[in-house]
């Protein structure tokens, strides 16, 4: 089952039993973000990498947007992949960001969030959603498969 788990699903003849998409890998994102630093404009375009890691179970996000020495990492606390009865799938869940320590206080602070994407393509290429936080900010985002 292990095995299964982490590896098998992903290659043939495995496949043919399930038709769970591999998101696995780097993706770059793009957001429109609604949040506005202290002196800043609103719906801003925000880009970053979004790292996912899979396994026929379990499914981790990872997005870090900004540059040194502003970056900002948000990770997933919860979610989970979801299959609609149209064969849609979609990535749900909750996360934390944590933004670098020089950025809080001036530009942002740590805050909540939850997301949705949904899975475009067989196999995937993109994944398009949106996004909500504690901070009563919200926005669209774009992620799109890097080979």
């Amino acid at each position: 089952m292990t095995a299964f788990d982490r590896v098998l699903w992903r290659h043939w003849p495995f496949r043919l039993f399930h038709k769970t998409p591999d998101l696995s890998g780097e993706w770059g994102a793009e957001l429109l973000s609604s949040y506005a630093e202290q002196g800043g404009r609103e719906n801003k375009t925000i880009t970053g990498t979004a790292t996912i890691t899979q396994t026929y179970t379990s499914l981790s996000v990872r997005l870090v947007t900004g540059e040194e020495p502003n970056t900002n990492r948000s990770f997933q606390l919860a979610g989970r992949l979801i299959r609609h009865n149209d064969g849609v799938y979609e990535v749900i869940g909750v996360y934390q960001s944590d933004p670098d320590i020089l950025a809080r206080g001036t530009q942002t602070e740590i805050h909540y969030g939850a997301f949705r994407y949904r899975v475009i393509g067989t196999p995937p290429k993109k994944m398009s959603g949106h996004y909500w936080t504690d901070r009563n900010t919200k926005g669209s985002i774009q992620l799109k498969k890097r080979l």
